[in-house]
């Protein structure tokens, strides 16, 4: 099984899920308490978000500055905000919150916005009588615990199981690619087969001479072939009368000679 889609979809995973959960969540998708109060703006004691509307969703990523707990109420200060008890703006929340969050607690809040008596205000702040104005309890939660960041942290993880097994895989070589026979069927979406495998050069050797092949010849062209001619055999024969050794080549048989030295005529058979 080839490692290199594991690493490289890993990879991209990974880099995906740490720049969302520290970048694009805390930053575009959500402010802190400082930018929140820095986009009210108040006049005949009437508040109005300039960044928001009534339905609109408020996610603010902060860190808990100063908590107190009095009369059924948890007020939280945010460090991007102040911890001044009259003159910093605080959310309050229903319950005590004091086992949950602590000073230097990460927190993330989250609220929508309503419209009450002509003012723009958290849902919850919509009441008449001020103590009784407060978030819902479960409106605070830890850092890394809301949905965004959840998804987040799950494609975080996604992304480095898949880094891990394609790192694995190579090392126990899983990642070398397998030859594949030609003409055989891929497994894959296409169903292409395997092109045939080019044949490997021959080796070249260092120093060693060009070797040269002649060119190609055509066939030689049909001659008519000649006729066998018999051997001439050569026949030593002895004179009866000098006894001198005579050579005849000539096949003719009977053949009458006469003997070169003493002139003695004879037949040879």
């Amino acid at each position: 099984m080839p490692a290199r889609p594991f690493v490289i979809g890993g990879l991209l995973l990974l880099v995906l899920g740490l720049v969302g959960e520290f970048l694009v969540f805390p930053t575009m998708l959500a402010s802190n308490g400082g930018e929140f109060e820095a986009q009210i703006t108040t006049s005949d004691e009437i508040d109005t978000y300039n960044e928001y509307d009534a339905g609109d969703t408020v996610i603010l990523v902060d860190t808990i500055a100063r908590i107190q707990y009095d009369d059924g109420k948890t007020s939280v200060w945010l460090e991007s905000i102040g911890a001044d008890f009259e003159d910093d703006i605080r959310f309050r929340f229903d319950g005590n919150l004091l086992s949950d969050f602590g000073p230097d607690s990460k927190v993330v809040i989250t609220f929508e916005v309503v419209e009450y008596a002509s003012n723009e205000v958290p849902e919850g702040y919509d009441v008449s009588e001020s103590s009784d104005r407060a978030l819902p309890a479960d409106a605070v939660a830890p850092r890394y615990s809301t949905q965004p960041e959840l998804a987040f942290g799950g494609l975080t993880a996604l992304g480095l199981l898949l880094l891990v097994f394609g790192g694995y895989s190579a090392w126990k070589g899983g990642g070398k690619d397998e030859a594949v026979a030609p003409g055989t069927r891929l497994d894959d979406d296409w169903g292409m087969t395997a092109p045939p495998v080019a044949p490997a050069a021959a080796p070249v050797i260092a120093g060693a001479a060009p070797v040269a092949f002649p060119p190609a010849m055509a066939p030689p062209a049909t001659q008519p072939v000649p006729l066998a001619t018999q051997p001439t055999e050569t026949q030593l024969i002895q004179c009866p009368a000098c006894q001198s050794q005579l050579q005849i080549n000539d096949q003719t048989r009977p053949l009458n000679i006469t003997c070169p030295g003493c002139q003695a005529g004879m037949v040879v058979r």
